[in-house]
């Protein structure tokens, strides 16, 4: 395993783990308050859906990484490559179901500025992105089950890319046409901005194993920036606990 993994000292083990465990820690926390908010409408969008499920594949990243860092370390018998392999599925279906979310509360908002909601019903795009999403996974976990690392960091590179400037994009439009910035809704997409850029610069930053990277210097970076995507979403997660504070 062409990684930092491939030898761990014991700071590389505890950091990777206490970082993941804040990870678990604050993906579960973004879950339950998006439900929480969801079911008081505090913004009546089925965004929440999206952020619920980004909660999940969030938990599950955090949950497979660690896995994939106590193999690494031979703790018990495990492969950690097909560990990090799943890591990375969850990594990035973290990225996407934040970036969706972002999109659909665009298409929702009647001051949106395209007219392809009118030639696409929403429902319509929901199925075509539940269709391209299965074909990801799948795509994604033969490359993982094949072992062929190298080529899943840079298909990780790619789409990390693609879907953090996706959702980037559509939450800056939705700023924009709104005037929302010193709004609760404002204060929210600046946070979620905040953390596709560091959630996706993390994912997208070990494609420099491959070019030749020391391994070191880029788990050091995806690290950094973990902590920065979990400071972000622990600050979202605390804004729409107030949401909820607000209403009652």
């Amino acid at each position: 395993m062409s990684s930092v993994l491939a030898d761990p000292a014991g700071t590389i083990i505890v950091t990777r783990i206490t970082t993941y465990l804040l990870l678990f820690v604050a993906a579960v926390s973004l879950s339950y308050y998006t439900i929480q908010n969801s079911r008081r409408r505090t913004i009546n969008s089925e965004m929440w859906d999206y952020v619920v499920l980004a909660g999940v594949a969030g938990g599950l990243y955090a949950i497979s990484a660690s896995a994939e860092t106590i193999a690494a370390s031979q703790a018990f018998a495990a492969d950690p490559a097909l560990l990090g392999g799943i890591r990375r599925i969850c990594q990035l279906f973290f990225i996407i179901f934040l970036a969706l979310s972002m999109r659909e509360l665009y298409y929702e908002s009647p001051q949106r500025t395209d007219e392809l909601i009118a030639q696409l019903p929403i429902e319509n795009i929901r199925y075509i992105e539940a269709a391209f999403l299965i074909v990801v996974f799948l795509q994604f976990l033969v490359i993982v089950l094949a072992g062929l690392t190298d080529i899943a960091r840079v298909v990780q590179l790619a789409a990390s890319i693609a879907f953090m400037l996706y959702g980037i994009s559509f939450a800056a439009k939705i700023k924009r046409i709104t005037m929302a910035s010193r709004t609760v809704l404002g204060t929210m997409l600046s946070y979620i901005i905040a953390i596709l850029l560091s959630a996706g610069s993390a994912s997208a930053v070990e494609v420099g194993i491959v070019v030749g990277v020391q391994p070191a210097i880029v788990e050091g970076i995806a690290i950094v920036l973990t902590v920065m995507s979990i400071t972000f979403i622990l600050v979202l997660t605390t804004r729409l606990k107030q949401n909820i504070a607000d209403i009652s």
